[in-house]
């Protein structure tokens, strides 16, 4: 698709997609405190929602004989989160765990699940993988007690199990390590908090704070587009991590910066290429686990910028992004990748917007995975 942005001015308004990850939690909670949630698809949900959506829905309407297919497409959440939670709710539903398969699509079935699986198997819930169907399937029963997880992996693997634990009576978890992106584990001790006195036969809707993850996408737009957008859909007080953009955005145009992304890995392409246009020098630190998200990004965004001739440095841990003069872009179409990721597309929309270039990029369809409303934006906007 070829996207437009020489020689145009834009004005327009846009709001936050309700946040995926208080989305998730909301749905998993409530499944466990006995909410019968409408799990119908909505047109603002994203890929990911749905498949969470289709996960609780599958293990809701389980019938006695045959596999329970969790269908988690490219959601690394949904999976992480689901695999403990599954095995809880076949726990106490007294459903045989061996008939739940959960399918994958993408590089889903090669991000890794170590510490989780190790957790669990210490409970008696092993996980068999199928290479060929790139599925996985439980076997055994889990028992309760002290669950132990590594949390320097991923918070996905600790807020997975702390929401199952919600139904493990008795059950305790020591998280081991660092953990990484705390602000998660802090977002769903939130929302168990939140259920923890209510009564399983409530009833009623729930609603979700704009999402700060797309939401740092969009304020980098604005910050960097000819012309100005107003960005909507926010709450200032939110405990998601990716609010942390405001923090780097402050920093901008001060020369040589350094900073931590161990607690927001999705938003580091949006901010490297804030970094590019607006400062002489930017190291992110702590950016190993971008690696091992839909695409490798510290690659993508390393080849992203290099086609527009920025320099960049990286180390295991480290990625330097070196500042680049907007008036020495070349007149051309840039031609991107779009990974299968949808923060690298999201990261060549800001490409164009910043050098004021046209962009042609293979696809926009990942954008769906969390921000569908965007592709309408783009269509309507920049084509």
């Amino acid at each position: 698709m070829l996207m437009h942005f020489k020689n145009r001015r834009f004005n327009f308004s846009v709001d936050a997609p309700p946040s995926k990850s208080v989305y998730h939690r909301e749905l998993i909670v409530r499944f466990l405190k006995g909410y019968r949630d409408d799990l119908s698809f909505r047109d603002d949900d994203s890929a990911d929602v749905r498949a969470t959506k289709s996960c609780i829905k599958a293990l809701r309407e389980a019938s006695s004989e045959g596999d329970i297919i969790l269908p988690c497409n490219e959601s690394g959440s949904t999976l992480r989160f689901m695999i403990p939670v599954a095995a809880a709710f076949a726990f106490c539903a007294k459903l045989d765990a061996d008939r739940i398969v959960f399918t994958t699509a993408g590089r889903l079935y090669d991000r890794p699940l170590d510490a989780l699986e190790g957790s669990l198997a210490d409970h008696g819930i092993k996980i068999q993988r199928d290479d060929e169907s790139r599925s996985l399937r439980l076997s055994g029963t889990l028992t309760p007690g002290k669950f132990v997880i590594d949390g320097s992996v991923s918070s996905q693997f600790v807020s997975g199990l702390l929401m199952a634990l919600i139904v493990m009576p008795g059950s305790t978890l020591e998280v081991t390590g660092t953990p990484a992106s705390v602000p998660y584990i802090k977002l769903t001790e939130n929302v168990i908090s939140k259920y923890k006195d209510s009564s399983a036969d409530q009833s009623g809707d729930f609603t979700v704070e704009g999402d700060w993850s797309a939401g740092a996408f969009l304020l980098c737009l604005k910050e960097l587009i000819n012309g100005d957008i107003k960005v909507g859909g926010l709450d200032m007080n939110s405990v998601q991590g990716d609010k942390a953009i405001l923090e780097f955005m402050k920093l901008t145009g001060c020369g040589d910066i350094g900073f931590d992304c161990i607690d927001i890995p999705d938003i580091v392409p949006y901010m490297a290429v804030l970094a590019a246009f607006k400062n002489k020098e930017t190291t992110f630190n702590n950016i190993g686990r971008l690696r091992v998200k839909e695409s490798d990004r510290v690659t993508a965004i390393r080849e992203q910028l290099e086609a527009f001739k920025i320099k960049t440095e990286e180390t295991p841990d480290t990625l330097r992004i070196y500042g680049c003069d907007v008036n020495n872009t070349e007149e051309k179409v840039y031609t991107l990748k779009s990974y299968n990721d949808h923060r690298m597309v999201m990261t060549a929309v800001l490409l164009g917007a910043a050098s004021g270039s046209d962009i042609e990029i293979d696809t926009i369809d990942p954008i769906d995975k969390s921000f569908p409303a965007f592709k309408r934006i783009i269509t309507e906007e920049f084509s």
